[in-house]
């Protein structure tokens, strides 16, 4: 096992019910999850609960290089790591609850998102904490625009249907544990 897994899982089991998994996302979960952005119409995206960064890589090489990459994360052990990994202006860490983030993009000027991506193991958090950071993206998308999350199991699709009235639904079987992207698009009025 290498080194970048040992450290991932050793702050997954101290952290699991704000990390969500004892292993990192694979090259597969990634690679569904990034494709899902169209770089023409990534000017902010957002990303929620990055971990330790393997999907912020795949964003960052989608994103065009004008493009915004906000990220929320509150471990700090995982902002430390994210901050040390990359080195991209495009990026901006905010270590924060995600239930935070109109307060952040006021400060940051953002008043649209194109796309926000979330790894936060919202199955293991509360409903209503699930409900209202749901409905905080679906707020801040613009028309038009997509929230992706990968889940480890379809217990909330039925409360991601009722915020964003729709999603498409892939599954990943070549990750440990197998994980399913969640793709839903704001309809735009």
């Amino acid at each position: 096992m290498g080194k970048h897994r040992i450290e991932f899982l050793r702050e997954s089991l101290r952290n699991l019910r704000s990390t969500g998994s004892v292993s990192p996302s694979s090259r597969f979960l990634c690679r569904a999850v990034a494709s899902k952005i169209d770089p023409q119409k990534a000017k902010t995206v957002v990303e929620l609960g990055p971990g330790d960064g393997v999907i912020t890589r795949f964003i960052l090489n989608r994103i065009g290089p004008d493009a915004k990459l906000i990220i929320f994360e509150i471990n700090p052990v995982f902002v430390e790591k994210i901050r040390s990994t990359f080195n991209d202006p495009r990026m901006t860490i905010i270590h924060d609850s995600a239930e935070n983030m109109g307060q952040h993009f006021a400060t940051l000027g953002i008043t649209e998102v194109d796309y926000f991506v979330s790894g936060i193991p919202f199955v293991m958090l509360p409903e209503s904490l699930t409900e209202s950071i749901s409905r905080e993206c679906q707020k801040w998308l613009r028309g038009g625009g997509r929230f992706i999350q990968f889940h480890y199991s379809p217990l909330l699709l039925r409360l991601y249907r009722r915020i964003f009235g729709n999603l498409h639904v892939e599954l990943v079987a070549l990750n440990i544990p197998p994980a399913i992207v969640i793709s839903c698009e704001k309809l735009a009025i």
